[in-house]
């Protein structure tokens, strides 16, 4: 229940707050920002000309985002120290890792690289501080790191001595990086890492075990384990299912921009269902590889292994094996540690408001540098967007007036022509989506629903102010 209340605390504070702290060596750069992130929140979805109000500001939203000494870094550095302040309220919380492309078709742009496709863009690999439990509260970003390929990148696994010369340039250590990063930025705070199958690296999970960093990472069934004892997946094999629950997997669509990680094939579609899932765990010690720089040669290690008995006709059936630090002892530990790493898909539907709600890769900007200054300040408004959903979702017979203004109510009711007013957060969203084109039957709405819907409402509320305004003067 504290939980929430603090939920909504943190919805209902001017989002400008975010950024009051930032270091841009000129104060007005500091107020241009919170600018920017105060337009944004209203229309997140609208290009940079249609969410200010005069020529003047839009100038100065383009000239703030290309200018030279303002770095992406330094945009959203005072968001990740406010996450970190939210990370304190509470006594535990999850930081869900992921790596995503950001693509910009069409003319070329300075400083954009090589993706997956025939477009060129750059990656973002972001932290993102998560509350544990099925409310899946976002705190906000913890850590993001933008990089560029020079070149495309291959899909074969580079030869031995190409590890063992320890590139510094190689692009997986912006994993450990990651991971060092928030670990500095706790000051007594405790996390648990949640990463997918490209943050199972044996070297990653060493360093966290020799600082003492918890985490839960989707591992590869092929590792080798220790004094040649075989491999993890004949272990498996033997493993003996000590619960079973039921588990929510979400619809996927299959993407030709999906990165082929070696070992793994193409994401496929599948359908939302709900799956009953078998969990067993055991404790081994795994081998260093010879990809493999840690000092210690292996590594002992917790693994909880779920899977699906009998799948629907035509679909895959789930399988996750999940390495941890976390104890695995009690059936409420091993279902601690599912859950956990389920809540790694709040860090999709992450990608997807900043995607789609806040439509970046739609942002005419000229520059790679300019991008990633818009970057930092629409990452703090998707996590707003995030969290406004949360809330709801979490409380949908809770106060309409907890995520809404009563007079964005009245304009609702109005515009929709609704019998009366929305009462709960969940009427109140649906709604908002309904004024963007969301048809109730089609389920719950995507961010492209909700986005045009805030951005119709946010409209109307200024077209009601303009209307108080005249009426003041009359």
């Amino acid at each position: 229940m504290l939980r929430m209340v603090n939920a909504r605390k943190w919805l209902q504070q001017d989002i400008g707050g975010e950024f009051a702290e930032a270091q841009l060596g000129d104060p007005r750069r500091t107020k241009r920002l919170q600018c920017i992130a105060r337009a944004a929140v209203k229309s997140p979805a609208v290009g940079f000309p249609r969410m200010v109000k005069s020529d003047t500001e839009l100038e100065g939203v383009y000239r703030f985002l290309s200018n030279d000494n303002v770095e992406a870094s330094e945009v959203l550095e005072p968001h990740i120290a406010e996450t970190m302040k939210r990370v304190k309220e509470v006594s535990l919380c999850l930081v869900v890792h992921d790596t995503t492309t950001f693509e910009f078709p069409g003319r070329p742009r300075e400083g954009l690289g090589f993706t997956s496709s025939k477009n060129r863009g750059f990656h973002a690999h972001f932290a993102l501080a998560v509350l544990p439990g099925e409310a899946r509260i976002p705190l906000g970003v913890c850590g993001l790191e933008n990089f560029v390929r020079k070149e495309h990148k291959g899909k074969s696994r580079k030869p031995h001595s190409y590890y063992t010369a320890q590139d510094p340039k190689r692009e997986s250590l912006r994993w450990f990086r990651m991971l060092d990063a928030v670990e500095d930025n706790l000051d007594g705070c405790e996390c648990i890492h949640v990463m997918d199958r490209e943050g199972d690296i044996f070297d990653l999970m060493a360093a966290a075990v020799e600082r003492q960093a918890r985490f839960i990472i989707r591992g590869d069934k092929e590792r080798a384990l220790a004094d040649g004892a075989g491999h993890l997946q004949d272990v498996l094999a033997q493993l003996k299912s000590r619960a079973s629950r039921k588990v929510e997997i979400a619809a996927r669509f299959a993407t030709k921009r999906h990165h082929l990680i070696p070992g793994r094939r193409r994401k496929v579609a599948r359908k939302a269902r709900t799956a009953k899932v078998s969990i067993g765990s055991t404790s081994v010690d795994l081998r260093r590889p010879k990809t493999g720089h840690a000092a210690m040669k292996s590594l002992p290690i917790n693994v909880v292994y779920v899977w699906e008995r009998s799948p629907p006709a035509g679909e895959d059936p789930v399988e996750w094996l999940l390495v941890t630090t976390e104890p695995v002892d009690t059936t409420e530990q091993l279902y601690s540690v599912v859950d956990n790493y389920r809540s790694r898909w709040v860090i999709e539907d992450f990608f997807k408001a900043l995607k789609t709600g806040c439509s970046f890769e739609k942002r005419q900007l000229e520059s790679y540098h300019a991008l990633t200054n818009a970057l930092g300040i629409l990452s703090v408004v998707a996590w707003r967007m995030l969290l406004a959903r949360a809330v709801a979702r979490a409380e949908p017979n809770a106060s309409a007036t907890s995520v809404f203004s009563k007079v964005q109510l009245v304009l609702l009711k109005h515009h929709l022509q609704l019998r009366k007013l929305p009462t709960t957060a969940r009427e109140a969203l649906l709604a908002v989506a309904r004024a963007g084109g969301h048809i109730k039957n089609n389920g719950d709405p995507g961010w492209l629903t909700i986005g045009r819907g805030f951005e119709e409402l946010l409209l109307l509320q200024a077209g009601w102010h303009i209307a108080q305004q005249m009426a003041g003067k009359m």
